[in-house]
Parts: C-alpha cells; structure tokens; sequence
C-alpha cells in the first residue's frame, strides 16, 4: 500500500506540488491476514491522504493530530460563525506547528524553527495555550544559537540551506531576530514570570546592540537610527507584490522594529531593576522614532510608494504623537479604504493593522477590514474552506488556481498551513472580547470590549495565574449587556462602550448601558 498526503485538492486531486521535494508518503508491504500500521519515526501535515493498493472496504484509516502538550489557556467565540472558523484554524494552525520546536509549516520540506512566525504570534499563542515550558525550552535554544556579535539565527535551531546565505550566517534581522525579547515579553504579560525576562535579559541586550551596530554602520547624524543594511526580510508575504519588493521594505519594518524593541526592552530594565538601562534604551527608542518620521515619512506623513505597514507599525509600536499619529491614522484609513479594505501587509504589519485602525479613531474600518471576504483576507481563507492559516494570502486565488510564487524569487513558496498570520487572534481577545493585562500576569488588567461589525455578541477567557479571566457580552433591543469574571487578588478596570468606567475586585459581575455611541479609543496606548 502507498500512502500519500497533501494539504489541497485540485480538480478532486491530491495537489502535492507545494511540498517542493517532501515526499510525504508512506509504502507498506502486506503480510498475510489483517494487520495494523503507523508510521514511525516521522510525521506529516497533510489535510488529505490517498491510499493506493488495497480496496477501499478492506481499509480503516485514522489520523493522529500530533504536537506538544501545550495545554489549552483560552477561548473566544462570537455571533459571527466566519470570526469563529477563524479562531478555529488559528489554534489547529499553531497546534500543528508546535511539535518540540515552534515551525513555520508541518508539510513541506522545511518544517523549520522560524523565529519571525512565532515572535509576531507569540501574543495570540499566549492567549490560547499554556506555553510556558514550550517556549521556555526553545527560548534556551536561542540562547544557544545567538553568534558572538549578538546576531540570532532565522530558524533556531540553525539549518544550513545550501544557497540561502542568510540562513547559513546568523545575524540580526528585524522582527526574526527580535523573537529574543518579542516572546518572552508576550509571555510575562500573561504569567507575570519575571525569572524568564531575567533569563533573556543578556540576550536581548546583546541582540539590539548589534540592530544598532548596523544601523549605525556608514551612517552619520539621524541616519544613525535608520536600520537599512544587511539583510531583512522587510514586508514579508505582502499581496500583490513580490519577493524583491517585500525585502525592499526592509527600512522601514527594521527601523520601526529597533524603535518598538527598544522601548519594550526599556519596560523589562524597569521591571528588572535596570534604571540606567531603561533610561538608554528609552532614548534610544525616541531617537529612532523621531528618526523614522524625520526620514522615511514625508511632512504630510506619508511614505513614497504607499504601503499599508509603513503606516501600520509607527503607529502600533507608538512612535508618533500629536498631529503626527493623527496623520498618520488617517493615511493609513484611506490607504485601506483605496485597496477595498482587503488586507495588504506581510508578516510584520499584520497583528498590527487592526489595532493600528481601531485603537486610532477608524474602528469602522478595523471591522471592515476584519469582515472583508474577498481575497486577501482573514474571511477569504476561510470561506473558501480553509481549516487552518496561510502563508500567502492568495495561495488560492479566486480563480481556483494555486499561487506557488514560481516567478517572484521564492522558488515555489506556498503553504496552507503557515500559523504567523493568525497573529489576529490577538485582535479577537484583546479588543473584541476586551481582555488586556495592564500588569503583568494579570495582576491588573482591562476589559474593553470593542462594539461594531454586526457582532451580537463576544466571548473570551484566558486562565491566569490567579484564576480565570472573562468577559462575555451581548446587544439585545439597544442594550449592552456584559458579563465578567474577577479572579481573587486582581483589579479590573472595566470600560463600557459609553466610556463609562468601574474599577472592580475579585467576583462575577453583570453590568448594563444603553448603546449611544461607539467606543472612542482615539489615542489609546496598546500595553504591548
């Protein structure tokens, strides 16, 4: 019997040619009698199997999810069954990715510790599993693999590709690299673990004094902060462009990444006891902030050859302020109102494009964005029947025809099982269910629920150190009505829809307001 796996059907064909050279199959030779099999010493992400040799009734065939045992910690849901679809392929996608070592895809012939997927998701994974001991044990690994000049390996552990250069030599890169302060700082957020942040603290320092090592390289002046040298990856997995320009993007994305990893890294020295690294790394957070918006912005605040990103990190990564951010939002709005509200960010914009919306006065828009069903988007892959996140939003066009990227330089790049853009997850919690660690662990948190969409209701929880966290609200005949949970030995500051505000202790509570006007988050600072 030969057994062969495939994540596509085409034309009612196992579609095997994204798997590059992966086999992804098994041949068994009978014996007499009835038998049982399963393959060892391997595994394989497929969504379909086809079984030649042995007639269809003669054949009992199961399959076994495989991953670590990383415990359930959290669940959304709400009144649209698309959004719910969503959550779902955004946890199989990680479940199935997460086997010893967070990997990028689970069936091809790569199958490889990428460190940009998992440090963009790292906020969503949180959420939705305990991962405590996973990525504490992977986050040694990086320790290990971190070179002599501070640079981090994009995939840990390292693999030599043959050709791929930037594989074989470790370096900084933006937003790969900075997984070393990234994640761990997801995690404190939730766990309130300080021992991990000490555990990485030298290696997050040394990491981005080697971002800051090559920015400053051949630069003088403001330029100084300006990361454009060496490689990066840039607006990776954007549509409708290909690999070259992705990459071109690159200073932009690494000079928004140095800003936002230093002022997160800023936030653990104060945590740490470090005030003298707090305050260099706060500076030097400014400085590339003020650097970004001085070089690559023009004075209307807007960026030759427009993309989304290039609006969308200044703005989450809170480097901008006054009529600046104002501007900013507003080119982003009508940036994404001229693409039809169609998603066109690659790997780092994309956890952020709807915070960047909302959290600035367009949440009209964040919800169009979010509910938009036409390619590329969320809702697109999933209405299309996708059971868990891409790598290309197009990696099936509207046409029925598979995008393989042949001609954009990526040698045949496309996967159906890819979890770094399911990093929205984290835009279902923490906006529309509303739950937010103001203090790490959840020693205080808020709950704000974001209203709009044609969202009924919402729902969500995460399991927290004191207990659980929720929040569980409807509109019904022009009420708001909402549910929440006090763990024991926490705070909740619970923000209503009319801006009303409440601060509680432990206990269950049932608040209700009277829909009059939208939430108003004009200017509101993402803790992360």
């Amino acid at each position: 019997m030969e057994f062969q796996h495939a994540e596509i059907l085409m034309d009612g064909e196992l579609y095997t040619e994204p798997l590059r050279t992966a086999k992804q199959e098994a041949v068994y030779i009978c014996r007499d009698g009835e038998q049982t099999y399963s393959p060892r010493m391997t595994y394989m992400g497929f969504r379909y199997v086809g079984v030649r040799g042995i007639e269809e009734d003669q054949l009992e065939l199961t399959a076994l999810a495989l991953y670590s045992d990383v415990e359930d910690n959290g669940n959304f849901s709400c009144s649209n069954e698309l959004i719910n679809q969503l959550q779902n392929s955004i946890r199989w996608g990680a479940k199935s990715n997460f086997v010893d070592i967070p990997t990028d895809c689970p069936q091809r012939d790569e199958r490889m510790g990428w460190t940009g997927d998992i440090a963009l998701f790292a906020p969503t994974a949180a959420y939705n599993f305990n991962i405590s001991r996973f990525l504490e044990k992977w986050l040694l690994d990086v320790k290990a693999e971190q070179n002599k000049g501070g640079g981090i390996p994009v995939t840990v552990p390292l693999v030599r590709v043959p050709l791929q250069w930037e594989i074989m030599i470790p370096m900084a890169v933006d937003h790969w690299g900075d997984v070393c302060i990234l994640a761990p700082w997801a995690e404190y957020l939730v766990r309130g673990d300080r021992g991990l942040l000490e555990r990485m603290y030298p290696v997050m320092k040394k990491y981005l004094k080697a971002c800051k090592f090559w920015a400053e390289l051949f630069s003088a002046g403001k330029h100084r902060r300006i990361w454009k040298l060496l490689h990066h990856y840039g607006d990776w997995c954007a549509p409708g462009v290909g690999m070259w320009e992705w990459m071109g993007r690159g200073k932009w994305t690494a000079t928004a990444c140095m800003a936002n990893s230093s002022r997160i890294l800023a936030k653990i020295a104060d945590i740490l006891g470090q005030e003298e690294d707090a305050k260099y790394y706060r500076k030097l957070s400014q400085e590339t902030g003020e650097a970004y918006r001085e070089i690559l912005m023009k004075a209307d605040c807007t960026v030759k050859k427009e993309f989304q990103t290039a609006y969308v990190l200044p703005l989450y990564y809170q480097m901008l302020s006054g009529e600046d951010k104002k501007k900013t939002a507003a080119n982003l709005a009508r940036l994404v109102k001229k693409d039809g509200y169609h998603i066109t960010t690659g790997f780092p914009g994309t956890p952020y494009v709807l915070f960047a919306l909302a959290d600035n006065g367009y949440e009209e828009e964040a919800f169009k964005m979010l509910l938009t069903d036409t390619c590329p988007s969320w809702l697109y892959e999933m209405k299309v029947g996708g059971t868990t996140i891409w790598e290309r939003w197009d990696a099936l066009r509207e046409d029925g025809t598979c995008n393989t990227g042949k001609d954009d330089g990526t040698g045949g790049m496309v996967s159906f099982n890819h979890y770094a853009s399911g990093a929205v997850g984290d835009f279902l919690y923490r906006r529309i269910a509303g739950i937010e660690a103001t203090e790490g662990g959840y020693r205080s948190f808020r709950i704000q629920p974001l209203t709009g969409g044609n969202l009924k209701w919402a729902k969500g929880s995460v399991n927290t150190a004191y207990g659980t966290v929720s929040s569980e609200w409807k509109i019904e005949d022009g009420m708001f009505t909402i549910q929440v949970q006090v763990p024991v030995g926490t705070t909740c500051t619970l923000v209503m829809p009319g801006n009303t505000q409440k601060v509680l202790g432990s206990g269950t509570y049932t608040l209700k307001e009277a829909i009059r006007e939208r939430n108003d988050r004009n200017g509101k600072e993402s803790v992360f």
